[in-house]
């Protein structure tokens, strides 16, 4: 695509208005030159027609009272007439033979000849004078509608101009604002804009260049968000472990110091519970490293009850003493999705719910097939109710204002104070949610607490497929 410039077409553009506005004020000089050259002439008309009329009043006194002043005055008029007989020459040869007359007005005869001509004078000039108002008038008519007709072509052409502006400049703009818009909802989509126009070109690399910085910048945070949760793991992990390794030592004392006095039996089963304990501090330590460790997406069976209290063992570190978790999940609820991140998606919302009780609280979780409300939204086209895994995160604390409600999961926002929170932990949540193709719906009354409703598919293709975390 050829590069051009939007100055290079700002320019353009002003210099068409200009060659237009410049092109009609010499249109509209030209023609109103060309009417004040009409109304000039028709001025003369009229001037030579009083001129005539003039030469018929002294014509008739001479004739009447024969003075020597009348007859000069009638040599005067007819000597001006002549002289501007060329607006009317139909008039010459008239004017000739009025002349030829003039030495004869003491006979009768040529008298009455001399009168017969002036009046032939007055008619001609009189249709003239007529025939010069006209085309004044009919002059005047064309330059308006001339002028009419090109102010209505100069007005198409900024119309057009204006469109093209707008398609060059406006559009682009649009839509640059557009994909900030859609940034500030938390969608980092690239800016694709088809323009040849170098600033345009220039605006929309920079624009994508600030859009792959903030992608890399949100990871990174999204990644210090996962290194928050696993610190909340760490501190349940270091409660859990804490259990099998006090049996485990108090088991390896008890040997040390009453080996030789203990039965082979009692012996035997002092060392099973050493490797039970030490299995389950082995599981508790693989939980630990499964969490933090960076890896493909990987779907499986899971048991959900299983999975939740996991999550509320680990979170014991974050669980104050005056708040009380409830768990109302069948055992032989199965989902199917990544381990880790579903880990990560319950410890946040569970974290987010003890944050938003201040005082005293409760906590249910509770999960069933399907939905209780038929009307309920759902995205899982073709899933049927009756088979989604529902569950319900329900806290008795302040509850999120009306207000709010919309913009819980967007990037960087939080109704904490500065510097009690990031603002990321329930967008990982709504993102760890349609990595799974489910949805997540919240209910809220302010002083009366939030309900995080999460709807997972059993299965889906997307599920077998790996991601890249």
């Amino acid at each position: 695509m050829r590069q051009t410039s939007l100055q290079q077409k700002v320019i353009l553009g002003y210099t068409l208005i200009s060659a237009l506005a410049l092109g009609l004020s010499l249109f509209t000089l030209v023609e109103l030159r060309t009417v004040s050259q009409q109304l000039l002439s028709g001025e003369k008309v009229i001037t030579m027609l009083n001129h005539i009329l003039e030469l018929r009043r002294f014509e008739k006194n001479f004739l009447l009272y024969h003075q020597q002043e009348d007859r000069e005055q009638l040599s005067l008029y007819l000597e001006e007439i002549k002289r501007d007989v060329q607006l009317i020459p139909s008039l010459g040869r008239t004017l000739v033979e009025y002349d030829a007359l003039l030495p004869r007005l003491d006979d009768d005869a040529a008298a009455k000849e001399l009168r017969i001509l002036g009046k032939s004078l007055v008619t001609a000039a009189e249709q003239s004078a007529v025939v010069a108002r006209r085309q004044v008038h009919e002059a005047l008519a064309r330059h308006r509608q001339q002028l009419l007709l090109a102010m209505v072509v100069v007005a198409v052409v900024i119309v057009l101009a204006g469109r093209s502006v707008s398609h060059w400049i406006v559009q682009p703009l649009r839509r640059i604002e557009e994909s900030m818009a859609s940034v500030v909802d938390g969608r980092f989509e690239t800016l694709r804009i088809h323009s040849g126009d170098r600033e345009i070109q220039s605006l929309t690399q920079a624009f994508n260049t600030v859009l792959k910085e903030l992608q890399r910048r949100q990871k990174h945070l999204l990644r210090s968000e996962k290194l928050a949760a696993l610190g909340t793991l760490m501190s349940g992990v270091a409660h859990e472990l804490n259990n099998p390794l006090s049996n485990i030592s108090t088991s390896c004392q008890i040997l040390l110091e009453e080996r030789e006095r203990l039965e082979p039996g009692f012996c035997a089963e002092m060392l099973g519970q050493i490797d039970e304990q030490t299995l389950r501090a082995r599981n508790i330590v693989r939980s630990l490293l499964d969490f933090s460790r960076e890896r493909s997406f990987e779907s499986q069976p899971l048991a959900l009850a299983g999975l939740i209290k996991e999550v509320i063992r680990f979170s014991q570190g974050v669980l104050p003493q005056h708040i009380q978790v409830h768990i109302d999940i069948p055992p032989a609820l199965m989902i199917v999705g990544d381990r880790q991140r579903l880990q990560q998606l319950f410890i946040n919302l569970l974290k987010n719910a003890v944050d938003a009780i201040p005082k005293a609280g409760e906590i249910t979780i509770r999960a069933r097939h399907g939905s209780a409300d038929p009307s309920a939204p759902g995205r899982a086209v073709g899933l049927s109710r009756d088979r989604w895994v529902e569950i319900e995160m329900r806290d008795s604390g302040i509850g999120i204002r009306a207000d709010q409600m919309s913009r819980i999961f967007d990037p960087f926002f939080s109704t904490k104070p500065v510097g009690q929170g990031s603002g990321l932990g329930l967008t990982v949540v709504h993102e760890v949610v349609e990595e799974h193709e489910g949805e997540i719906v919240v209910e809220s009354v302010p002083g009366r607490g939030s309900c995080f409703t999460i709807r997972l598919p059993p299965n889906s293709s997307k599920l077998n497929q790996s991601h890249v975390s």
